[in-house]
């Protein structure tokens, strides 16, 4: 009978050890490459290119390294940390938790001084908003000549936005960037540009808190509103007023033509010639020269040498011939 029980325990131990799962394989890191598509946030056109996509997960939010291109002398990668805090996945995420909310500008010096060793930093005095809220940053030169920068931001409703089951979660950013040729405005303009791409699909997860209120001056009478760019006295037909001089359009020189010379009337009646051995008499200004006549001119329609008659003389002696 004993053995009869101990037969049974025995088949029914490597039952169980037949159907038993072997355990899944675990990294140490948490830390995983992941396609750039699936990116938490992305540069704005023509930013620094994305490169690769580290992201761990934690017990309370999900983090990830979005490399950048970069051409800088200073050691270091160029990279986008979107640290998106909420309700993860429990069977994928790790042991360790990251801390969430504001951090004072102690917390700030110590994480520049990690991501940028030995470059003098200087944060900035002056108060900038991206179209998630407002950021800090801090720039600085290292001394391979890069122009470096670190931004800062948390995305977060806050007040009485923020209720016990909606606008729950937040979104930490850092930005650690160089180059070597772009001023600190080109940088900076990274801030500005990026674009959060993931989010929680659950209805009591918004960071972003309620979408402001319309203009108050919207709709209601004695507020005038005109298009930009137009004052009152405009209108969108209206053509822009020209501000560039003429176009002139390059024309073949003017050609000068001689004035032509009045045709002078023929002269009529014969013409008498000098006489002999005496130089043709110089005409006037504006008066036709007299040619001598040869044996081919001829008179102006006869197509004849014209005669010239003799000259009639005197009888003094009462006799009707001359000599």
């Amino acid at each position: 009978m004993a053995s009869v029980a101990s037969g049974a325990g025995l088949a029914l131990m490597l039952a169980i050890g037949g159907c038993a799962q072997p355990p899944p394989l675990m990294r140490s890191t948490g830390t995983s490459l992941v396609a750039a598509e699936t990116a938490f946030a992305l540069p704005a056109p023509g930013g620094p290119a994305v490169t690769a996509v580290l992201e761990r997960r934690f017990a309370n939010a999900t983090q990830q390294d979005i490399l950048l291109s970069t051409s800088a002398h200073t050691p270091g990668q160029n990279m986008l940390r979107v640290q998106i805090f909420g309700p993860v996945d429990t069977a994928a995420a790790g042991e360790s938790r990251l801390r969430e909310g504001y951090l004072p500008l102690s917390n700030i010096g110590s994480e520049i001084r990690q991501a940028l060793p030995g470059i003098r930093m200087q944060t900035s005095p002056y108060y900038v908003q991206n179209k998630y809220g407002p950021f800090g940053y801090a720039a600085g030169r290292s001394a391979s000549g890069d122009t470096c920068l670190y931004g800062w931001q948390r995305i977060s409703s806050t007040g009485v936005t923020q209720t016990w089951i909606g606008n729950k979660g937040s979104i930490q950013v850092r930005l650690r960037i160089c180059d070597q040729n772009a001023p600190e405005q080109k940088l900076l303009d990274v801030m500005y540009g990026y674009t959060i791409t993931s989010y929680f699909k659950t209805g009591n997860w918004n960071p972003y808190g309620e979408p402001p209120p319309p203009e108050a001056s919207l709709g209601k009478p004695g507020q005038p509103i005109y298009p930009v760019g137009v004052s009152r006295f405009e209108t969108v037909t209206t053509p822009p007023a020209a501000t560039q001089q003429p176009r002139r359009t390059a024309h073949a020189p003017r050609q000068v033509l001689a004035e032509p010379q009045p045709t002078l009337p023929a002269p009529v009646g014969p013409t008498v010639p000098p006489p002999p051995g005496t130089a043709p008499i110089a005409r006037a200004s504006g008066q036709p020269a007299v040619a001598p006549i040869t044996e081919s001119s001829k008179a102006a329609g006869t197509g004849t040498v014209p005669i010239v008659p003799p000259p009639p003389c005197a009888a003094t002696d009462g006799s009707r011939t001359c000599n």
